[in-house]
């Protein structure tokens, strides 16, 4: 089996998150993408992972060393360990960014149910959560629509959307929106000012 090239970022040497963790931590974050498959994630066993990334200082690193690291690491933010059924699976949740295998191969193990939803399954919840707001919102109206609550969940739509594809460019988006809307309710304003001589002059 051919060897798995990983990465080692010159930015983790003045991460802050890394710096505060212990030296075994920090090390055992560096050694860990050499166990990770080609989708960043692995089986959560601290005592097989401490004898593939600890060999010859099993004595010094015990498992229960290899159990307080990925504890550290999980609080740092820079890895995640989650559950699927009885299954107990941990993934580096940067880990597109950080490594680009070639010729990768798909995970034998199941995604992380927060970080690995595919982007159907992220638009689908999202829409789904904008329909149930907007029938809140007419099943609740009496005389109108909350036309202000309909903008505010149009404008989360599209930002939501866009982090999905371009996290930076999600609240410009929003922004936009949002203006598209002021326009809109300042035409209409002109538009009923505009509009009170003649039905004044036509009650009269």
């Amino acid at each position: 089996m051919p060897e798995k090239i990983r990465s080692v970022h010159l930015e983790d040497v003045r991460d802050d998150h890394l710096a505060a963790l212990s030296i075994s931590a920090a090390l055992t974050r560096a050694y860990l993408p050499t166990v990770l498959d080609d989708e960043g994630r692995a089986k959560d066993q601290p005592a097989v992972l401490n004898g593939q990334l600890w060999p010859l200082r099993a004595e010094e690193h015990p498992t229960a060393a290899m159990d307080a690291d990925l504890a550290a690491l999980t609080e740092a933010g820079v890895l995640c360990r989650y559950r699927v059924g009885e299954q107990a699976l941990l993934h580096d949740p940067s880990w597109k960014e950080r490594q680009k295998p070639s010729r990768a191969l798909a995970s034998a193990l199941p995604p992380c149910p927060l970080h690995d939803r595919s982007f159907d399954e992220a638009i689908a919840e999202t829409m789904s959560r904008f329909t149930e707001q907007v029938n809140t919102f007419v099943g609740a109206a009496t005389s109108r629509i909350d036309s202000r609550r309909i903008e505010d969940s149009v404008t989360r739509l599209v930002e939501d959307i866009t982090y999905l594809m371009d996290p930076e460019k999600a609240a410009a988006r929003g922004q936009k929106v949002r203006k598209i809307f002021e326009k809109l309710s300042t035409s209409d304003k002109a538009d009923e000012a505009a509009g009170k001589p003649d039905d004044e002059a036509t009650a009269g």
